[in-house]
């Protein structure tokens, strides 16, 4: 992210969480605030003066670019977004607190007014150039998927309804509003105008999810990114003279971009072979994109319309494989660097990862395709790739795991459930185990994902609750399981987890349990600890131990004594 008025200044989070300020001029990256702790989000003023960074535990703070102390930015809550106008005279700044949403607005440094508030969960799209304006993105599909506030007055906010998604204003003084929406099962460009009212360019439609963002300080030009099938497309639509271009770039992942103030792109870029990295591109010099050299070790797994990403180590097979499932579930697997990938592929493992039903990245259809049975609709999927597998001569019957974080957790443990012996273990860390009371523990975020998903919350629709929870089939697992969880998880609450845990205790069905500190997205030390441990537990499950290869049960006896409680420095040897 850059400083608009300062152009050698900019701000980045690395792959630890941590905050750098970096000075473009002299190359300098210094990194900012507690490196302890894990930074989510990050603004830079617009003079390149200070920067804003978030972390879950101590909020929004504010610290000089050249380094000083940092003092508090805002009222303690969930962050919900950040934005400056023109001069950088006013922040905007959106927390969640409880079931509402409250925006604060002050000079930065200085002391920060609610200025709107609204029952739900709204994040911080945009603020205006002038200061007046600001614009909230509620839930799509909603009567208030979008509301346009201005603070300070007897207005009533502007409220759009339906499958939208306000993005950004265009810089200047003029009001125009930048959206994505989807209609016909497309996604489509479209700009709201105080005027005008919502316009949606039809001639901007994609098949599959797309975002966009103005670029340049003149004329109405948007760069559109689509996400398709695991990777992403850039292009340069002028609004005005109706004319879409490429802009060049590598097959694989966009993770993030940004323009510097001279027009050029940075965005971070990462295949499945190539860990993230920073690259640029000019729209307006446009330049054939660098091919990849083929990796036989990473390829396309189609089994009918569902696609998986395949990886393998060198050789050939079978080999033990996990299923490796992603979270959401309206997100995607892509071609990406994934260090878990990496390590499992290191320790001789097969590793695909699926885009299931209900996944992003394959239209509309696809992802509402994930109903009406949650969770059994995606095992239908997985049960698919995994014959797929055996079939193809990539892993054996006997020796395939499913493993997932959050919502894959919860998959992990739904389908060791539902489909007894299918799988021979499962390992999930931070799952939904007990969904109606997860339910009720999670933050309103989250309740307002799973009434989207289920239709509505448990008093409304118990009986699809019941049969997706992972807790009503808890009994009927054979296989071993191992489980990880944070004791300050809001997410997916531990309390729901322990209710699981007493079933299998009651039927006898062999598990571990990894308790450790921190959140539903980790703290320092303990994701890669937590990783060791149950990629031992995978090795003693799924690889017959060799004569000369006792670290299978060592580690086994050892989860007996971590199994009620556990530290990252415990888990650290393991």
């Amino acid at each position: 992210m850059f400083a608009a008025a300062c152009p050698p200044h900019a701000v980045e989070i690395t792959d630890s969480g941590a905050v750098v300020a970096w000075d473009r001029v002299s190359g300098t990256r210094r990194t900012l605030g507690d490196p302890s702790l894990t930074v989510t989000a990050c603004a830079i003023e617009p003079d390149g003066s200070h920067v804003w960074w978030f972390t879950e535990s101590g909020g929004w703070w504010r610290q000089p670019f050249d380094g000083g102390p940092a003092l508090p930015g805002a009222p303690p809550g969930r962050q919900r977004g950040i934005a400056f106008d023109a001069d950088g005279r006013t922040v905007a700044v959106c927390l969640g607190t409880g079931d509402r949403t409250v925006c604060h607005l002050g000079p930065p440094g200085g002391t920060a007014r609610p200025v709107a508030a609204a029952d739900g969960c709204f994040t911080l799209a945009d603020l205006s150039a002038d200061g007046e304006l600001l614009v909230l993105a509620g839930t799509p599909g909603t009567p208030t998927a979008a509301m346009l506030i201005t603070p300070g007055t007897a207005e009533p906010p502007v409220v759009l309804g339906g499958r939208i998604w306000p993005l950004e204003l265009r810089p200047g003084r003029e009001v125009e509003l930048l959206l994505a929406i989807e209609e016909d099962d497309r996604f489509a460009v479209a700009v709201w105008t105080p005027d005008a009212g919502l316009s949606v360019q039809k001639w901007l439609r994609f098949d599959t999810e797309i975002t966009a963002h103005w670029y340049g300080r003149e004329g109405r030009r948007v760069l559109v990114q689509q996400d398709r099938h695991g990777r992403s497309t850039l292009l340069l639509a002028d609004l005005d003279s109706r004319t879409l271009t490429p802009v060049p770039t590598p097959p694989g992942t966009i993770l993030d971009l940004s323009e510097a103030p001279d027009g050029v792109l940075h965005y971070v870029f990462s295949t499945e072979g190539v860990p993230p990295h920073r690259r640029t591109a000019d729209p307006r010099r446009p330049a054939a994109p660098a091919v990849p050299r083929p990796d036989r070790t990473r390829r396309a797994l189609w089994t009918g319309e569902v696609h998986t990403l395949l990886a393998t180590p060198d050789g050939a097979g079978p080999w033990p494989a996990v299923q490796l499932l992603h979270g959401g579930p309206f997100l995607h697997d892509r071609d990406c660097h994934d260090p878990r990938v990496e390590a499992l592929v290191r320790a001789g493992y097969a590793v695909a990862r699926t885009n299931y039903r209900g996944s992003t990245g394959y239209g509309a259809r696809w992802r509402r395709a994930g109903g009406p049975r949650v969770g059994h609709t995606q095992l239908d999927d997985l049960a698919a790739v995994r014959a797929h597998l055996i079939a193809d001569g990539v892993a054996e019957a006997g020796r395939i795991a499913l493993w997932g974080h959050s919502w894959g957790g919860y998959l992990a443990l739904l389908g060791m459930g539902v489909r007894p012996g299918e799988w021979v273990a499962g390992l999930a860390s931070s799952p939904v185990a007990d969904y109606p009371a997860a339910y009720a523990q999670t933050t309103p975020a989250l309740r307002e994902l799973d009434d989207e998903l289920f239709g509505g919350g448990p008093d409304r629709v118990p009986e699809r609750y019941r049969d997706a929870s992972p807790l009503t089939w808890a009994s009927r697992v054979s296989g071993p399981l191992c489980i990880a969880a944070a004791t300050g998880d809001d997410r997916c609450p531990p309390g729901q987890i322990h209710s699981y845990l007493a079933v299998l205790r009651r039927h006898g069905v062999p598990h571990r349990m990894l308790w450790t500190g921190g959140g539903h997205d980790g703290e320092p030390g303990r994701d890669t600890a937590v990783f060791t441990a149950m990629l031992a537990f995978a090795d003693a499950a799924l690889k017959p131990p060799r004569s000369d290869d006792h670290r299978a049960a060592r580690e086994v006896n050892r989860y007996e004594a971590t199994q009620r409680t556990a530290r990252p420095d415990q888990l650290a040897g393991a």
